[in-house]
């Protein structure tokens, strides 16, 4: 199984240069102070954090991809910044949800695998 782990790409369709999923509008910005929140007051539970590993499931390809999430934009192909439009889905997110992004050709559907807490 560990042949099918592809830790240098993310959805291909999600690297692609639309704008749409390099911006974040108002209501991403207000998902991402809610969620922040959440994690604050919630500390006990295993969710996707600023810095944690991902291993996401691309429902479309059956593709793993690992990503981590970070604060700022970066040119990393394996970082997601939170203030993405995907970076603010998955912030929060527990193992085992479904995350569905419209957009291209009907949209996106990944499952969250697993997640690994941000280094100490």
């Amino acid at each position: 199984m560990s042949s099918m782990v592809d830790v240098n790409r993310r959805p291909r369709g999600l690297t692609r240069g639309a704008a749409v999923w390099h911006t974040t509008g108002p209501h991403e910005l207000a998902s991402v102070i809610g969620k922040l929140e959440l994690l604050e007051r919630d500390r006990v539970t295993l969710r996707a954090r600023v810095g944690s590993a991902l291993l996401l499931l691309d429902m479309n390809t059956q593709e793993l991809i690992e990503v981590r999430l970070t604060e700022r934009s970066c040119s990393a192909s394996t970082e997601i910044s939170i203030f993405s439009p995907l970076g603010a889905r998955l912030l929060a997110a527990c193992p085992g949800d479904m995350l569905t992004l419209g957009g291209f050709s009907g949209g996106y559907r990944l499952l969250l695998v697993r997640v690994e807490p941000a280094p100490s």
